[in-house]
């Protein structure tokens, strides 16, 4: 097996592993071996687990900017760059459930320098959903509440990005439309409607 795909391999492996597990759970025994390699094997490739938690942080985090960033360049409006955001976190989620329970669990684990390396690609992707909220806002709000309105909506995104929401691709699509008309509503309009339900809360997932 060539060197970079034994790499992806194993950060793989600790990536299920410490989804599973935990970080302060999970052991380099367990990632050795469900890597496929003896413990001997697993440091000729990397060091601690503070690293190889860093390492599954940091190819997370660039996989799921570059994703956004391609996305964004074919949206044309800002309505459509608001759905490409959507819809790039919830097909993150259903490809890389993983990686995103480590992305919002695991990140400040990590000793410094690493913790503030990943906290700034961390920044980097939110800045971007912060710049998609600023275009579409036709309310001049103050960078305060636009920050605040990222963050509600990828907080609301990580908590749907996963089963039962999510059971296909397709799923990840649709859903993403419907969060969208939901969160567009609420954002443009100030507040929601008295008696006014979404969809999405009357979403009955199997």
């Amino acid at each position: 097996m060539a060197i970079g795909e034994r790499y992806e391999g194993i950060l793989d492996a600790a990536c299920g592993v410490i989804a599973h597990r935990g970080f302060h759970q999970a052991s380099i025994r367990e990632i050795a071996r469900a890597a496929g390699l003896s413990l001997a094997g697993l440091y000729h490739y990397v060091g601690e687990k503070d690293e190889l938690l860093f390492l599954v942080l940091g190819r997370s985090l660039d996989r799921l900017v570059e994703s956004l960033d391609r996305n964004l360049a074919d949206a044309r409006t800002p309505e459509s760059r608001l759905l490409a955001l959507i819809q790039t976190h919830l097909d993150f989620g259903f490809h890389h459930a993983h990686a995103l329970r480590i992305i919002n669990r695991d990140h400040e684990l990590l000793a410094e320098p690493r913790r503030s390396e990943i906290s700034a690609r961390r920044q980097a992707y939110l800045q971007r959903g912060l710049t998609v909220l600023r275009e579409l806002d036709p309310h001049g709000r103050a960078d305060a509440e636009l920050f605040s309105a990222t963050n509600l909506l990828l907080g609301m995104l990580n908590g749907i990005a996963t089963r039962p929401f999510l059971r296909s691709a397709d799923d990840a699509r649709a859903l993403a439309a419907e969060v969208g008309a939901l969160f567009l509503h609420g954002f443009l309009e100030g507040s929601s409607r008295p008696g006014e339900t979404s969809r999405l809360a009357l979403r009955r997932p199997a």
